[in-house]
């Protein structure tokens, strides 16, 4: 018998997320959020989504319940198999020393231990808060993501304390041979699983600090996996504050960190039904976007930024940013489904 760990996933699905995902836009109102039901033809928003309860209620249709009733809803899918397109969140049949992505209990407990030492330090660092307010990432976007700042001092002291291994640490890419951080002076970003963490990237705050990007001696996984893990429309961008804007406008978005992707990093778009290409508009990231697309079939659609705009975290920057994006977004899936119209027309499908 298979068991389902029910709190698991709804911890891993913020409902916000799930609606979001589905075409919802939502607007905050307090500490709730309201958009226009998918359930009922829904003229003004009556949908009600409330994250610290992870539920949503509709005052037009009557439609309520938690993310898994929501899925089940929008989807058509029974229990089950709702719990399995929210990534199933099956409860561990046992303890194991070591993880599918390579990192032991230590591994994750040093990893873990790093981003909590950055995140209390960026709240202490005037500098580095303004230089992501400039960016256009907003505090709750520094809390949400745990997004933090290294000092250069502050993690080897910690992990002396915590009798975490310093070797181990060092190996990991954290620290030099001679104890220095390598993360000094970056605001670090940490891809999170649940609560622990498994990777960092640092940015430096100056552009005269080379590399600007630094990442750990791990293999590089994808940034922003648990947003779009199991959604049936997910957004794929290149760059780390890029998925941070997206992250602040609720968006089921993850970075391939890179544009040079091999395919076996690609199985976790199996389930996406609907696959959004944000990448930079440059000639590399275009190439880059039209070869991804190439790769996914159908489901991809390409969204190209307006002239004069680098890339998503430069869009965002804008005084219409998010608006505009939304904008994009539909233009680039009506033009899809126009192709396709087209195609079906002429049989050339």
């Amino acid at each position: 018998m298979t068991f389902y760990d029910i709190e698991l996933i709804k911890r891993n699905n913020p409902i916000q997320d799930v609606v979001a995902a589905h075409g919802v836009v939502l607007q905050r109102s307090g500490s709730h959020l309201s958009g226009r039901c998918p359930f009922h033809g829904d003229e003004h928003p009556s949908l009600v989504v409330y994250p610290e309860t992870r539920s949503f209620y509709c005052f037009g249709c009557g439609a309520s319940g938690d993310v898994i009733d929501f899925v089940r809803r929008a989807e058509g899918l029974g229990f089950r198999e709702a719990l399995e397109r929210l990534g199933n969140g099956r409860a561990p049949e046992g303890p194991s020393p070591q993880s599918r992505d390579g990192l032991s209990l230590d591994d994750r407990m040093i990893l873990t231990a790093a981003s909590a030492v950055y995140h209390e330090v960026l709240l202490h660092t005037p500098a580095a808060l303004k230089y992501l307010d400039d960016r256009g990432i907003s505090m709750s976007v520094v809390n949400r993501c745990r997004l933090g700042y290294s000092d250069g001092r502050s993690l080897r002291q910690y992990l002396q304390r915590r009798r975490l291994s310093l070797r181990r640490a060092a190996q990991m890419g954290l620290l030099w041979r001679d104890g220095g951080e390598t993360m000094a002076g970056r605001v670090v970003v940490p891809e999170l699983r649940g609560d622990q963490c498994i990777w960092l990237i640092g940015r430096a705050l100056d552009d005269g600090h080379q590399p600007v990007y630094r990442g750990l001696s791990l293999p590089k996984p994808v940034l922003g996996y648990e947003r779009v893990r199991g959604r049936p429309r997910v957004f794929v961008t290149e760059g780390t504050f890029d998925y941070l804007t997206g992250a602040g406008w609720s968006l089921p978005i993850c970075a391939l960190l890179g544009t040079h992707v091999k395919a076996e990093r690609l199985a976790f778009l199996q389930r996406a039904r609907r696959v959004l290409i944000v990448f930079d508009a440059d000639e590399p990231g275009r190439k880059a976007a039209g070869e991804l697309a190439e790769r996914l079939g159908p489901r991809a659609r390409l969204v190209e930024l307006p002239e004069g705009v680098k890339d998503l975290n430069d869009l965002g920057r804008l005084p219409e940013g998010r608006a505009t994006f939304f904008k994009l977004v539909k233009r680039a899936e009506s033009d899809a489904l126009e192709t396709e119209e087209e195609r079906d027309a002429t049989g050339t499908r």
